[in-house]
């Protein structure tokens, strides 16, 4: 069971016009078999912390701990590739892979022999619902549920048990969206991963398991429908 963990964390950065501060002293601690929405407005911090909870970065006071280890003394690049994966609203997918090398990719990265690498991808495709036809499609034959589908399949052939997802269906239709916030549920609840969703979708808001808000550079409890439906 894995819990990340924020402690008095705050990051600040600098515009062309005015020091930024993005987080303010915020505290919270995410554990496994959760899923949890983060709202608030453009500019609030929420993709701040994303990255710092994903060691894109070190906050510039307080710290970021997987299961009580600081990111500041871990190797970052081990983290991503071994303990959380990173969502994006726009896939990331390599435009020059097939759907099943970009699945592939964190296994070659972590030096896993090809076959053994090959039925580990193909269990993760089968698991987001991808069929063998779309194994050896590149990313601009699929649809846009399909490419997202493929990105959720690259993050569990990569991590640990911690997905961190930003605006997964900010660019998908309604039936789709309902689609990849079922697999990301499920996998919290059937396969007992920590996911932390930043969002504008209030189909994952109304299914979240804990609502969160950004406010003031810190994470606040909402009550499902009230306070989320203010920040849509």
């Amino acid at each position: 069971m894995s819990n990340l963990t924020a402690r008095d964390v705050s990051y600040t950065y600098q515009t062309k016009k005015r020091i930024v501060k993005a987080l303010n002293g915020l505290s919270y601690e995410f554990v496994s078999g959760k899923l949890y929405a983060i709202l608030g407005k453009s500019g609030s911090g929420k993709t701040t912390l994303l990255s710092l909870l994903a060691g894109l970065d070190l906050p510039k006071e307080g710290e970021v701990l997987l299961d009580g280890v600081s990111t500041s003394v871990c190797n970052r690049d081990d983290l991503r590739r071994d303990r959380i994966a990173v969502i994006y609203q726009d896939y990331n997918l390599f435009p020059l892979l097939t759907v099943l090398e970009n699945v592939l990719y964190p296994l070659k990265l972590k030096k896993i022999p090809t076959e053994a690498a090959r039925k580990i991808a193909k269990e993760k495709l089968q698991a987001v619902d991808l069929s063998e036809d779309c194994h050896k499609r590149f990313p601009h034959m699929l649809s846009g549920g399909e490419q997202q589908r493929v990105a959720i399949a690259r993050a569990l052939a990569g991590s640990g048990d911690i997905i961190l997802a930003d605006e997964p269906t900010g660019n998908l239709d309604t039936e789709n969206g309902k689609n990849i916030i079922s697999i990301l549920m499920n996998l919290a609840h059937a396969e007992n991963y920590c996911i932390i969703i930043v969002t504008h979708d209030i189909g994952i808001t109304e299914e979240a398991d804990i609502l969160l808000r950004m406010q003031d550079g810190v994470l606040v409890n909402c009550v499902p429908g009230i306070c989320g439906s203010r920040l849509l």
